[in-house]
């Protein structure tokens, strides 16, 4: 053996593949792709022909060294790559296998079912014969948190595994501003908070609670909700000083404990900043809301912040917003939405190589901060409460343009709506107007209608897969 190209199916209604990583079977890898849900996270994606999309991974590699493993000697076992899926939904059974037929998939070393996509080859491209064997997987288990500040001021979060939890569990702890989750794992996900102390709290989920105790920034202070990201171990927080001030620091999730200092962003905002990971990148993204309205982007790059703002602003006309401006990173560059002056939404691109796109108008208008997320396809759903108080979506397919026109959810909400994807299907939280708790899907163009989770909150809720 000197090298494979495998792909591996899911059905991401179910199992969604969320990661992929090489095993020590190839023991010097070398031009290795691994492509998730049809996104690059290492090298690129085989495009033409191949089966790769939703519910698929390809991971690919070859021995450096030109010399086949084992000493070539056969039998050669071992690890070839993992996956880390996220369960979507429950479910007794769902299907593991490699798909077939397709043309990037014509050389293969099954010989039945024709086109078998698992190719093994020793180091001088002979094709080698191998058997292969499917299995089934059972989805079980937690596959959204969410976290609220309760009517009484206290933080509570509840639990979904094919439906949500019947009791708040307490989280021992209360926020003047709503609280942030960010996913850190298949089974866990961070909070961090303003404590009413204007401190800087954290807890992680792992498996089905939060640790029991917080960790506090022992000297970092903040006057509005912190926005949090992950990328490997290293927890990223960035917070509004007391004067204004834009600030940094990390707390590494192996050890525990938080960075010694805090980095000065130098800068200031009006409202909370907004915060995209590119973990395949090691990369952060902070765009805000200047306090001259103006749109403002700073780059985590190369383990250190950029030592200047950069800004989408044009002349004659400057880019402004009036609130805080929605963000999500798709691998490749940043897309950002922000609400326009005159009330309305805006959508741009932000290359990773420093370069914004014009700014298109979306047709529309929110009541309150809008939410950007990206599903497995690379689908981009932007999420709003609308000025009739009902929740909006509207899509953007990879490759494709913005919706025509909004998917009305309905109802009557408060403030921001809690969005995630898992898989294809766009998972959203919001506050009634009469303070109450509801749970809403989108998925397949349409909305599944609203479901009571048995609680209310004094602010907009939060949720993450764990």
């Amino acid at each position: 053996m000197g090298g494979f190209d495998i792909y591996v199916q899911s059905d991401n209604t179910f199992l969604n593949p969320v990661a992929a990583a090489l095993g020590p079977l190839i023991v010097t890898p070398s031009l290795t792709s691994i492509c998730v849900n049809g996104l690059a996270t290492t090298g690129s994606c085989t495009a033409t022909g191949s089966p790769n999309g939703p519910g698929v991974v390809e991971v690919t590699t070859a021995e450096s060294s030109g010399g086949n493993e084992c000493g070539g000697i056969s039998p050669c076992s071992g690890m070839a790559f993992t996956i880390t899926y996220h369960g979507v939904a429950s479910t007794a059974s769902t299907p593991l296998s490699y798909p077939a037929g397709f043309g990037a998939c014509s050389t293969s070393s099954v010989a039945s079912p024709p086109s078998t996509c698992v190719l093994v080859d020793d180091a001088f491209g002979t094709t080698l014969s191998e058997n292969i064997q499917a299995a089934t997987a059972q989805v079980v288990g937690i596959t959204l948190v969410s976290v609220v500040k309760g009517t009484d001021n206290n933080l509570y979060y509840n639990t979904f595994t094919g439906a949500w939890g019947g009791t708040w569990q307490a989280l021992n702890g209360q926020t003047p501003s709503s609280p942030s989750l960010c996913a850190s794992g298949g089974t866990t996900t961070e909070l961090v908070i303003r404590g009413t102390d204007n401190g800087i709290y954290h807890k992680t989920f792992s498996g089905n609670s939060f640790a029991a105790t917080w960790d506090k920034n022992p000297t970092g202070l903040t006057n509005n909700q912190p926005v949090c990201a992950v990328i490997g171990t290293t927890l990223y927080v960035v917070v509004i000083g007391n004067t204004g001030e834009l600030w940094s620091t990390t707390f590494d999730l192996s050890a525990r404990t938080w960075a010694a200092s805090w980095t000065d962003l130098l800068g200031t905002t009006a409202s909370p900043p907004a915060l995209a990971a590119t973990p395949s990148l090691s990369r952060l993204d902070l765009v805000v809301r200047g306090t001259n309205n103006q749109i403002y982007h700073k780059a985590f790059t190369s383990g250190a912040w950029a030592p200047a703002w950069d800004t989408s602003n044009r002349s004659p006309v400057p880019d402004k917003t009036i609130g805080t401006p929605a963000i999500v990173s798709d691998g490749t560059q940043l897309h950002v939405v922000v609400i326009g002056t005159e009330g309305n939404l805006w959508y741009a691109t932000l290359s990773f190589t420093g370069v914004w796109s014009t700014y298109q108008s979306l047709i529309g208008s929110t009541s309150a901060i809008p939410v950007l997320v990206i599903d497995s396809a690379g689908t981009l759903h932007l999420v709003v409460t609308g000025t009739s108080g009902a929740v909006y979506q509207k899509a953007h397919p990879s490759g494709g343009s913005w919706d025509a026109t909004w998917t009305n959810a309905g109802g009557i909400v408060s403030g921001t709506p809690a969005v995630t994807t898992i898989g294809a299907t766009v998972h959203i939280v919001v506050k009634g107007s009469d303070a109450r708790l509801w749970y809403n899907t989108f998925s397949g163009g349409t909305f599944s209608g609203y479901v009571s989770m048995n609680a209310a909150a004094a602010l907009s809720p939060s949720i993450s897969t764990p």
